[in-house]
């Protein structure tokens, strides 16, 4: 699935008369690592928190007011919680929240797409840290990049414009819920969407386990939309009808790159192939030879893609997706 944004990290600001004890508390009760400002924003994730230490009372505080920055690597309920299961909270002067994060996906021309979004939600256009030096705990930074949302993102992998939104983060992910596409598209100039239909062919009829796999590796590498799904008769030879099951899928990837997808998902860990994964654009069967690389056979090849594509899962997906090829070949044993 192509995700068109996702939150950041939750990033609180605590005032304290006693920051090294603070700090300590920190330490003992949870994961949690003294950094800097740009480490801890690239070592975080979506449900992780960023908290910066300051002196009492800092209405807004400013980059140069931290004392500390501290980077834990659970969610900010989750801390909140310990904080006052831990009585850590008797060592604290003041709380509250910093502005909320949104990373955004662009393709096609971004500058573009941030100039959309600024006038719909009357934005101030700024650098990252003009944003965070000045973001209060009512608004909203929107950060914008090129790359999977699923991915690792650092700083580098933003774009320089954030935009800083006078409303709180709730009310502007509810809105963009409804108008982040309409964005991607305003950029897609000269950028088609591709409409592909991918079917599944299997003699053992193990179709939902081949959809698992199938769904695994398209939504981790965010490439592009499922919306719809059907069973449907193939006529692969004369007077021969057989039962596949469709799949309509709508990318910004050419059909040859969903096509080394698919060629990389026919085989297991053992070289065994398990399915036969089909790919029509516009009534035209994409076939294997057209993503042909140094005169490889479909095997090598496919065990070429097959290594790509792992190494783009996290250990999570990569074991989900192994355990459904061990499912599949224990059933033709």
């Amino acid at each position: 699935m192509l995700s068109l944004f996702r939150l950041g990290p939750k990033m609180i600001v605590i005032g304290s008369q006693s920051p090294n004890e603070l700090l300590e508390e920190f330490h003992k009760n949870y994961n949690s690592v003294k950094t800097d400002v740009i480490d801890a924003l690239n070592s975080s994730y979506e449900n992780s928190t960023i908290v910066f230490l300051t002196e009492p009372n800092k209405k807004i505080a400013h980059i140069k007011d931290i004392i500390a920055t501290i980077y834990v690597n659970m969610p900010s309920d989750e801390f909140y919680n310990t904080l006052i299961n831990k009585k850590i909270c008797t060592k604290i002067n003041d709380i509250r929240t910093a502005p909320g994060i949104i990373v955004m996906r662009t393709q096609g021309d971004k500058d573009k797409i941030i100039s959309s979004v600024a006038y719909e939600y009357q934005a101030k256009m700024l650098p990252i840290f003009d944003s965070l030096d000045n973001g209060e705990s009512n608004q909203t930074i929107i950060l914008f990049t090129d790359k999977p949302l699923n991915s690792k993102l650092t700083i580098n992998s933003f774009d320089s414009t954030t935009l800083l939104v006078d409303e709180n983060i709730n009310v502007v992910s509810s809105k963009l819920r409804n108008q982040a596409l309409r964005f991607l598209n305003e950029g897609l100039v000269d950028r088609p969407w591709y409409e592909l239909s991918i079917r599944i062919y299997d003699r053992y009829s193990k179709y939902d386990m081949h959809y698992k796999r199938l769904s695994i590796a398209l939504d981790n590498l965010d490439v592009g939309f499922i919306l719809g799904e059907m069973w449907t008769k193939d006529t692969p030879r004369f007077l021969l009808s057989v039962l596949v099951y469709q799949i309509k899928l709508f990318t910004l990837l050419p059909p040859t790159e969903i096509k080394k997808i698919l060629l990389g998902l026919e085989y297991a860990n053992d070289g065994t192939r398990i399915v036969d994964f089909d790919l029509i654009y516009k009534n035209k069967k994409i076939d294997w030879t057209e993503v042909k690389v140094n005169n490889l056979e479909r095997k090598n090849l496919g065990m070429m893609f097959r290594e790509e594509i792992l190494k783009s899962l996290s250990e999570n997906q990569k074991q989900k997706l192994v355990n459904l090829e061990n499912i599949i070949l224990n059933t033709r044993e």
